[in-house]
């Protein structure tokens, strides 16, 4: 399973004496049937032939043969065999066909990935207990339970016309069922706190009753009430299978709309003159400076240019060597990949923005900077 910590893995290694081979398959069963899939993968290994070494080729095409399990909706695969590096990371989720060649593993795919379907966590409560799950990257990760004391429903007729001292039967059985309630929510949010503390859960999603839900947010200590990003409605005996699937809804939609509203606050920004830097020249040159404090990428966006064998500076036009040391200069298919690339070295948060004509508009990647 891919999670954050084999990303900074791929984002420090670097090959300078034979290529990385970077390959992305989409392997969703309901796009393409196996043949297919694999004349793509044979079409896509083609068209780097003459900028692969033979033996990368060679690694990837073994991978496909005999070890991947044909499960799940994507794969990466980065190969450099001269450097002792191989990973392949079967995926929940799909991805574009792609392959790329470079000293380093071709990682924006995998950002965009992480962006949208990264760890988090749901809580699926009722009146009488819940279950709690943990997704990272379209998987679940772990699972558990707690369910407390039977509640007991109150009929209408019968009791409920006695009456008496403060309402009656009915009423205090109606408060008994309440104070159940209540504490059956509370022992959920202890649990729940202990549990997604335990797995580093940064985005937390409530589920079941409207009502229900609502009782439990107010319920949830202060350490888990920041991480509510929404909620939907759903039976407690619901599958993993549609848990996830409503939850994954849920956080494409709300991603979709953060996105929108960083990508607004940025073009505002950059409007005053202050606090932004659209295009790809003037965002190069924020991330270079270490001014960047969030980069947006257009999802697919590519752009050629050039760096320095030497100390790595980055170019959008070629030139005899480079400004700040002299070194040779080589050019870049992608820099824009190099650009999210220093972004996460830097611990700058990267976000992989889908559908945004805002910022295509504005050129296709920008930053809000710290400075």
């Amino acid at each position: 399973m891919f999670s954050e910590s084999d990303l900074k893995e791929l984002v420090s290694f670097r090959s300078e004496q034979a290529p990385v081979l970077s390959v992305y398959l989409n392997a969703d069963p309901t796009q393409q049937a196996s043949d297919q899939r694999k004349l793509v993968l044979r079409s896509l290994l083609r068209s780097v032939a003459d900028q692969a070494a033979q033996a990368d080729v060679q690694a990837v095409e073994r991978y496909f043969d005999f070890e991947h399990p044909w499960q799940g909706k994507g794969v990466a695969v980065f190969s450099c065999q001269a450097g002792g590096f191989w990973r392949a990371y079967p995926l929940a989720v799909p991805v574009e066909n792609q392959t790329y060649v470079s000293h380093r593993p071709y990682i924006k795919p995998l950002t965009d990935v992480l962006d949208a379907y990264g760890r988090y966590g749901v809580i699926l409560a009722d009146r009488e207990g819940a279950r709690m799950f943990l997704f990272n990257v379209g998987e679940l990760v772990e699972a558990t339970g707690t369910f407390g004391e039977q509640v007991r429903r109150i009929k209408h007729g019968g009791a409920s016309g006695v009456t008496g001292m403060r309402g009656g039967v009915a009423a205090r059985l109606a408060r008994r069922e309440e104070a159940a309630v209540q504490r059956n929510l509370r022992e959920i949010a202890e649990v729940s706190e202990e549990f997604f503390a335990a797995h580093g859960c940064t985005r937390l999603i409530l589920a079941g009753s409207d009502s229900n839900v609502a009782q439990l947010r107010d319920l949830l200590p202060r350490s888990l009430h920041q991480k509510v990003i929404g909620s939907f409605t759903s039976d407690i005996g619901a599958s993993v299978s549609e848990v996830q699937s409503k939850s994954m809804d849920l956080i494409e939609e709300l991603a979709t709309k953060r996105e929108a509203d960083l990508v607004d606050q940025m073009v505002a920004a950059w409007k005053r003159g202050s606090g932004a830097s659209v295009a790809l020249s003037d965002t190069l040159a924020a991330v270079q400076e270490h001014r960047a404090g969030l980069l947006l990428v257009a999802a697919g966006f590519e752009a050629a240019g050039f760096r320095c064998q030497n100390c790595r500076y980055l170019m959008l036009a070629e030139r005899p060597e480079c400004p700040l040391c002299g070194g040779r200069v080589e050019p870049v298919e992608d820099v824009v990949d190099s650009v999210v690339h220093r972004a996460l070295e830097q611990g700058v948060e990267v976000e992989i923005v889908r559908g945004s004509q805002t910022l295509e508009k504005a050129g296709s990647i920008g930053a809000l900077l710290r400075y």
